[in-house]
Protein backbone atom coordinates (compact mmCIF):
# COMPACT_ATOMS: atom_id res chain seq x y z
CA UNK A 1 0.00 0.00 0.00
CA UNK A 2 1.80 3.29 -1.16
CA UNK A 3 0.77 6.53 0.65
CA UNK A 4 1.11 9.86 -0.88
CA UNK A 5 1.91 12.81 1.04
CA UNK A 6 0.50 16.25 -0.18
CA UNK A 7 2.04 19.33 0.65
CA UNK A 8 -0.50 21.85 1.20
CA UNK A 9 0.02 24.93 -1.60
CA UNK A 10 2.17 27.74 -1.11
CA UNK A 11 0.48 30.87 -2.13
CA UNK A 12 1.06 34.44 -1.39
CA UNK A 13 4.43 36.41 -1.03
CA UNK A 14 4.42 35.87 3.21
CA UNK A 15 4.82 32.01 2.10
CA UNK A 16 8.33 32.42 0.10
CA UNK A 17 11.12 31.42 2.34
CA UNK A 18 12.79 34.43 3.39
CA UNK A 19 10.35 36.67 2.50
CA UNK A 20 8.60 37.00 6.11
CA UNK A 21 7.64 40.17 7.20
CA UNK A 22 8.92 40.86 10.73
CA UNK A 23 8.66 44.25 12.48
CA UNK A 24 11.38 43.70 15.27
CA UNK A 25 13.96 42.84 12.09
CA UNK A 26 12.69 46.23 10.46
CA UNK A 27 13.26 48.45 13.19
CA UNK A 28 16.45 46.55 14.11
CA UNK A 29 18.07 47.28 10.79
CA UNK A 30 16.45 50.74 10.88
CA UNK A 31 18.00 51.67 14.45
CA UNK A 32 21.27 50.02 13.30
CA UNK A 33 21.90 52.33 10.28
CA UNK A 34 21.01 55.40 12.46
CA UNK A 35 23.70 54.46 15.30
CA UNK A 36 26.10 54.28 12.08
CA UNK A 37 25.34 57.50 9.57
CA UNK A 38 24.66 59.84 13.12
CA UNK A 39 28.24 58.59 14.80
CA UNK A 40 30.36 59.89 11.80
CA UNK A 41 31.82 63.23 11.18
CA UNK A 42 29.77 66.39 10.00
CA UNK A 43 31.17 66.34 6.86
CA UNK A 44 31.32 62.48 6.15
CA UNK A 45 28.65 63.30 3.27
CA UNK A 46 28.50 66.19 2.63
CA UNK A 47 31.72 68.23 1.00
CA UNK A 48 33.28 71.01 3.71
CA UNK A 49 35.60 73.28 1.61
CA UNK A 50 37.36 75.09 5.12
CA UNK A 51 37.84 71.52 6.83
CA UNK A 52 39.30 70.12 3.31
CA UNK A 53 41.61 73.18 3.29
CA UNK A 54 42.74 72.43 6.61
CA UNK A 55 43.40 69.13 5.83
CA UNK A 56 45.48 70.43 2.84
CA UNK A 57 47.94 72.57 5.07
CA UNK A 58 48.22 69.88 7.43
CA UNK A 59 49.48 67.50 4.47
CA UNK A 60 51.85 70.19 3.38
CA UNK A 61 53.13 71.58 6.58
CA UNK A 62 53.37 68.43 8.77
CA UNK A 63 54.41 65.78 6.55
CA UNK A 64 56.20 63.03 7.85
CA UNK A 65 56.15 64.58 11.15
CA UNK A 66 55.09 61.94 14.19
CA UNK A 67 52.14 61.02 16.37
CA UNK A 68 53.24 58.67 18.75
CA UNK A 69 54.22 55.73 16.75
CA UNK A 70 52.42 56.68 13.49
CA UNK A 71 53.53 59.37 10.83
CA UNK A 72 51.59 62.01 9.33
CA UNK A 73 51.86 60.95 5.67
CA UNK A 74 49.00 61.23 3.11
CA UNK A 75 47.81 57.58 3.66
CA UNK A 76 47.71 58.78 7.87
CA UNK A 77 45.18 62.13 6.62
CA UNK A 78 42.97 59.00 4.90
CA UNK A 79 41.96 56.75 8.07
CA UNK A 80 38.74 56.99 9.18
CA UNK A 81 39.42 57.42 13.13
CA UNK A 82 41.92 60.32 12.65
CA UNK A 83 39.38 62.47 10.22
CA UNK A 84 36.73 61.77 12.27
CA UNK A 85 38.28 62.77 15.89
CA UNK A 86 39.71 65.69 14.10
CA UNK A 87 36.70 66.64 12.43
CA UNK A 88 35.16 66.83 15.38
CA UNK A 89 38.22 68.99 16.75
CA UNK A 90 38.11 71.18 13.62
CA UNK A 91 34.20 72.28 14.05
CA UNK A 92 34.26 72.53 17.84
CA UNK A 93 32.43 69.44 18.91
CA UNK A 94 35.15 68.64 21.13
CA UNK A 95 37.72 70.97 23.37
CA UNK A 96 41.52 70.94 22.39
CA UNK A 97 42.11 68.77 25.63
CA UNK A 98 39.64 65.87 24.30
CA UNK A 99 41.49 65.75 20.95
CA UNK A 100 44.87 65.66 22.40
CA UNK A 101 43.83 62.95 25.11
CA UNK A 102 42.02 61.12 21.76
CA UNK A 103 45.76 61.56 19.78
CA UNK A 104 47.27 60.44 22.68
CA UNK A 105 45.49 57.39 22.99
CA UNK A 106 45.03 56.28 19.68
CA UNK A 107 48.78 56.57 18.56
CA UNK A 108 51.04 56.70 21.64
CA UNK A 109 51.03 60.50 21.15
CA UNK A 110 52.59 62.94 23.27
CA UNK A 111 51.45 66.49 23.65
CA UNK A 112 54.27 67.90 22.63
CA UNK A 113 55.12 65.90 20.04
CA UNK A 114 56.41 66.94 16.53
CA UNK A 115 53.24 66.05 14.89
CA UNK A 116 50.39 66.81 17.61
CA UNK A 117 52.08 70.62 17.80
CA UNK A 118 51.76 71.20 14.02
CA UNK A 119 48.55 69.71 13.74
CA UNK A 120 47.41 72.53 16.51
CA UNK A 121 49.31 75.36 14.24
CA UNK A 122 47.05 74.38 11.31
CA UNK A 123 44.22 75.34 13.21
CA UNK A 124 42.45 78.56 12.85
CA UNK A 125 43.60 81.19 15.17
CA UNK A 126 40.47 82.51 17.09
CA UNK A 127 40.90 85.52 15.09
CA UNK A 128 40.09 83.60 11.71
CA UNK A 129 36.49 83.10 10.73
CA UNK A 130 36.11 79.62 13.14
CA UNK A 131 33.48 76.86 11.85
CA UNK A 132 30.27 77.43 13.69
CA UNK A 133 29.58 74.42 16.25
CA UNK A 134 27.97 71.79 15.00
CA UNK A 135 24.01 71.45 16.80
CA UNK A 136 23.12 68.44 18.32
CA UNK A 137 24.43 65.90 20.63
CA UNK A 138 26.55 62.58 20.04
Amino acid sequence: MTFSASKPELSGPERRPGACHCPARTLAGALLAALVVGGCAPDAFLPDAPYEDFLNRVQSKCLYQRIGNVEITSDFLQTPYFLDVTSRFYNGEIPRAAYVADLQGAYSAQPDSPGVRCLLAQMPSPSEAQPPAMSGTR
